[in-house]
């Protein structure tokens, strides 16, 4: 066994890092400065970089996606055109996820994709900041920014970076292999501490203003903040480069690998690849849809077109993730001189329903979030104690302790708990059990919202109107601050369901399909946007303008309920992919 995995470390591909080569996958130490620090962390110091690099990013993007509605209403857009180009920057940012990781897989390799990508982020967001200056004021300029150089951008960002970061660890050292699952812990408290400054100060800066920066330049100063942070991840990220390890291109694609033996499987008679290619079609057009509808939400043809996408997505994500559960038909190609093994392919494909599976469940009960606990807050008692008369919290404040939680908890999880139950358990305490722990935190949390709003909308109502709620609609007397509860309890959630599926798709993935897994990872976002933004149109009589006239319970029992089928499906997944054919199987 020792000599196989020596031969393998002689076998695997080098790339120049400074003036020496280096195996993929190994550590450099020593006069580069780039070993691994011997803190709790166990993160290579290249890694703060790239930490940082992430940081930036989504504190610029969630500048953007915080304040977007408000600048173009702001513009002379409607409050539904302005929430429908929001909703398609965020498809767009993951519907182009595909291409970057081609990009990567093919021509640039991770460190030149993100490069470049993220040198494209930066100059959309420098137009929209431009656009957004009082004199300007140009809709269009902006929306070349944000619709086109941002979702670029951001795609070739996420598609690579995690994976980038993963890549700096020595798997070979049991040490570091645990060291590197807990990277994409500190990797996800990356993006939470630039969504706090984003959330917590910036969006109420561009609508306000603030540090000496006029309400009328409010916009303009957030946005050049976003800029500057791009500019400062791109030369953060530079600044690693003689000491960052590298996979080298390969010579085919794994997208194009993937399709080479499912397109062959197909045309051999098989029908799982027939429903497979059926099912992705189906996605693709699923996502399409949506973005026309958030287009255009006001045309006549909508509704229809967001029933289609739902009725895609629905059937699309059945129609992949069943076939793929036992892969066993995709065969090696007749032709071998490009084709990627059957193996590896086999095994990308027998992770996708774990990933679509995992990715549903989560959302559900992340939605609930996203899409009702703010308007639940804005119709609480928003009054800000000790404030000046009159003054009043946003329902979207309460938003800051989810990412406190993640903030707060990672460490205590990462440096404590984690290894307390990995020492007390120890197989037991895998990624299944710790998905499973995360999504107790989150039905907690929608739990404990559902008893909110019941005690809220049976509270005596006040005299005073919410500024965050529809125009005449009153607070209860019942204080919003009650909703940091569930907001931070979801933050638990987050924290054992993102980092474990990223670190699952990692090392659940031949080396070759990495960068793809990690890309098909955001696609299924934008599919399970698809679906759940259709669900909450379809519950929206239960959850009218004034709560008080509708029942928000019965959409936070539906999210409960229809969780619990998703993660039993996962479980049933997960267990497919844990007995496949152990040579493609990684420990989880």
């Amino acid at each position: 066994m020792v000599n196989q995995q020596k031969q393998k470390q002689e076998e695997a591909p080098v790339a120049l890092v400074g003036k020496k080569p280096a195996a993929y996958g190994s550590v450099i130490n020593g006069q580069h400065g780039s070993g691994t620090s011997s803190g709790a962390t166990g993160l290579p110091a290249v890694c703060l970089c790239i930490l940082g690099v992430e940081l930036c990013e989504r504190l610029a993007f969630y500048t953007f996606t915080g304040t977007q509605e408000f600048f173009l209403e702001r513009l002379g857009y409607s409050l539904s055109e302005a929430g429908g180009l929001n909703a398609t920057m965020g498809t767009l940012c993951m519907a182009w996820a595909l291409f970057a990781g081609w990009t990567a897989d093919v021509i640039f390799g991770r460190y030149r994709t993100i490069l470049v990508f993220g040198l494209l982020y930066a100059l959309g967001a420098v137009i929209a900041a431009c656009a957004a200056f009082p004199s300007v004021g140009s809709a269009k300029a902006y929306l070349v920014g944000v619709l086109l150089f941002v979702p670029i951008g951001t795609a070739g960002i996420k598609a690579n970076i995690s994976n980038f970061g993963a890549d700096q660890y020595d798997t070979s050292d049991p040490a570091q292999a645990a060291a590197q699952e807990k990277f994409f812990s500190w990797f996800y408290l990356s993006i939470n501490i630039g969504s706090a400054v984003a959330y917590g100060y910036l969006t109420t800066m561009g609508s306000n203003g603030g540090l000496g920066v006029p309400k009328s330049y409010g916009y303009f100063a957030v946005y050049a903040i976003a800029a500057g942070c791009m500019v400062l991840a791109v030369g953060l990220f530079c600044s690693g480069r003689a000491h960052y390890r590298m996979q080298p291109v390969q010579s085919r694609s794994a997208l194009g690998g993937v399709a080479a033996l499912v397109s062959a499987a197909a045309r051999g008679g098989s029908r799982q690849a027939k429903i497979f290619s059926a099912g992705l079609f189906l996605l693709a057009t699923g996502i399409l849809l949506s973005v026309a509808q958030a287009l255009m939400p006001e045309a006549s043809f909508a509704g229809s077109f967001g029933g289609a996408a739902f009725a895609c997505a629905a059937v699309g994500t059945a129609a992949v993730v069943f076939p793929c559960l036992d892969a066993s038909w995709v065969t090696e190609a007749p032709t071998q001189e490009e084709a990627l093994p059957a193996t590896e392919v086999r095994s990308f494909l027998r992770l996708l329903p774990v990933l679509f599976t995992a990715n549903l469940a989560f959302s559900t009960l992340y939605n609930s979030m996203q899409f009702w606990y703010q308007q639940q807050a804005c119709q609480m008692d928003l009054r800000v104690p000790f404030g000046a008369p009159g003054a009043q919290f946003s329902g979207s404040f309460f938003m800051i302790a989810d990412c406190l939680g993640i903030v707060v908890a990672t460490p205590l999880a990462v440096g404590w708990l984690n290894p307390a139950l990995e020492r007390r358990l120890g197989p037991l305490f895998g990624h299944g059990a710790k998905f499973g722990l995360g999504m107790a935190f989150a039905g907690v949390s929608v739990l404990m919202a559902t008893r909110f709003e019941i005690v809220r909308r049976t509270a005596p109502v006040l005299e005073l109107s919410s500024n965050c709620a529809p125009n005449g609609v009153r607070m209860s007397a019942f204080s919003a601050a009650w909703m940091t509860v569930p907001f931070f309890l979801m933050g638990m959630g987050e924290i054992y369901t993102q980092p474990v599926l990223m670190h699952l798709a990692y090392r659940g993935s031949p080396p070759s399909m990495r960068t793809l897994a990690a890309a098909t990872g955001l696609v299924i976002s934008a599919v399970s946007t698809s679906l759940f933004s259709v669900q909450v149109e379809a519950l929206s009589r239960y959850v009218p303008n004034d709560l008080n006239c509708g029942h928000l319970e019965y959409g936070y029992i539906c999210n409960l309920l229809l969780a619990g089928v998703f993660y039993i499906t996962h479980l049933r997944a997960l267990r497919c992919f844990e007995e496949g054919e152990p040579t493609e199987v990684h420990s989880l």
